[in-house]
């Protein structure tokens, strides 16, 4: 389906990952309305706007982007500039008797994967927890959003979760479960409010990477210490940044951050931002 402008051709064409498509596409098109750019907006997947990206179809791409991930090469081998718009999250939360001071990637993997290399049923069967109830594993993610995808592809590290774990739960079952239930553990895709469980540290752990746990608080998420999250990056290609400088700035807006914020994610810092625009001004 095209939003936008009717006519037959377009100025440029927009891509993005359907998981931003009903917080980001209806103000984008909105925007380019405004404005006056004729433009095609098509928020149909990562793998789309990626290959629209690289034969030089899509002018501009928002997309879900790992640290360091690269991007294939555009047709004409020119080089692609990122700009990072914020990134979404996963949270872990237990009830507020457990003891457990943070968790790494493994043992997450351990207690809601399937096929991993330990299998922990039991708050006993972590190391340095002497609880003997059995674990009841939450997720409380809504439909489109990123967290439950990130977290079994960075925690679990692409493979299943366990039978026994309860996904897509609504916030509401979520909140009850880790306030009243002393042997649950939740994942959820936006912070609870702190009368609900606790929320614990995570650490990456994984070979090569740091061992110290992170609080998921805003600078941890952007900066990547916190390492359940995935960002969000608007990938533009160099010979197209000047003629869509303006978009450019709009996505960079504390208008777009907010629209982020509202989809219980973490825009980027308005500094990081500000100067992203200035240095497309200074240009």
């Amino acid at each position: 389906m095209l939003y936008g402008f009717t006519l037959a051709t377009f100025a440029i064409e927009i891509g993005g990952s359907d998981s931003l498509n009903e917080i980001l596409q209806p103000a984008l098109v909105a925007h380019l309305a405004k404005v006056g750019t004729e433009a095609k907006v098509r928020f149909e997947g990562t793998l789309p706007a990626r290959e629209g990206l690289r034969d030089g179809k899509v002018s501009l791409a928002l997309l879900f982007l790992r640290d360091g991930e690269l991007l294939e090469k555009k047709s004409d081998d020119k080089a692609v500039r990122r700009f990072p718009l914020g990134a979404a999250a996963a949270y872990v939360y237990v009830h507020p008797s457990n003891r457990l001071p943070e968790i790494d990637l493994a043992t997450l993997a351990n207690i809601f994967g399937a096929g991993q290399r330990s299998d922990y049923k039991f708050w006993s069967d972590i190391p340095g927890v002497s609880t003997p109830e059995p674990i009841l594993t939450f997720i409380s993610v809504p439909n489109k959003h990123m967290a439950q995808t990130l977290f079994q592809g960075i925690a679990l590290g692409g493979r299943a979760f366990k039978t026994s774990v309860r996904t897509q739960i609504s916030a509401d079952l979520a909140q009850e479960s880790i306030s009243s239930r002393t042997n649950a553990i939740l994942v959820s895709a936006s912070p609870l409010p702190e009368k609900f469980g606790r929320q614990i540290k995570v650490a990456d752990g994984r070979e090569g990477r740091s061992t110290t746990p992170y609080t998921p608080d805003d600078t941890n998420i952007f900066n990547g210490d916190y390492p359940l999250r995935l960002p969000i990056v608007l990938c533009v290609p160099e010979a197209q940044v000047a003629p869509n400088a303006e978009i450019i700035k709009w996505l960079l807006s504390d208008e777009v951050a907010g629209l982020i914020r509202k989809a219980g994610m973490v825009p980027a810092p308005s500094l990081i931002r500000e100067r992203l625009v200035q240095r497309l001004d200074s240009k």
